[in-house]
């Protein structure tokens, strides 16, 4: 109950940004809670578990967060603007689908193929992979902030993944996330997927 109350801080930025850019500001529905407060009806949906890429938007879900009612309400605000909705099912220990998958730039991602239930979808496909555990993904390892395609903010902790991300020709900027980790969340999870010029 209590993450209803998150968009509370950034809902004047997201009217501003509105009123000053012809855009749309949306929320989703309120859960249906007639069956109780524990009921799964939903609709749920959770900006952890919405990655977008163009006008493709993969929508994870793992029973922990987002939900197929959730998924479907997307799908009939997005699909009229010519965006294609993927849902994608997720491994049970994995609580959104940015902990399974970051995207540094076009073409390589940091993925955890563990929590893909029905295997990477098929857009990302031919993608290069850096590869993470089941584990690592439960600890937030692939939970970071593409800045642009050429730097990429991380956990300090996670050091065999900067080193496998500087390979790639990509500046890494780290911070200790330790603490937020410890409470579920890390860089996606602070960010979200804001605009950033």
């Amino acid at each position: 109950m209590h993450r209803r109350r998150e968009i509370f801080p950034i809902r004047p930025v997201l009217n501003e940004w509105v009123k000053n850019n012809e855009s749309y500001y949306l929320a989703a529905l309120q859960p249906d809670l007639a069956e109780g407060e524990n009921s799964e009806a939903g609709p749920f949906i959770e900006g952890g578990d919405v990655v977008v890429l163009g006008k493709t938007v993969f929508v994870g879900y793992s029973g922990l967060a987002s939900n197929l009612n959730g998924i479907y309400w997307l799908k009939q605000l997005l699909e009229p603007f010519d965006c294609k909705v993927v849902s994608v099912r997720l491994h049970p220990s994995i609580l959104h689908l940015d902990c399974a998958l970051s995207m540094l730039k076009e073409g390589l991602m940091i993925t955890c193929e563990e929590a893909f239930l029905d295997g990477i979808p098929e857009e990302l496909k031919d993608w290069e992979k850096i590869n993470v555990s089941l584990e690592e993904a439960a600890n937030l390892i692939a939970n970071g902030l593409p800045i642009n395609e050429q730097v990429y903010v991380t956990d300090q902790a996670f050091t065999d993944l900067i080193a496998k991300i500087e390979a790639k020709g990509i500046k890494v900027e780290t911070l200790d996330y330790h603490v937020s980790r410890m409470f579920g969340g890390s860089f996606r999870c602070t960010t979200q997927a804001l605009i950033r010029e």
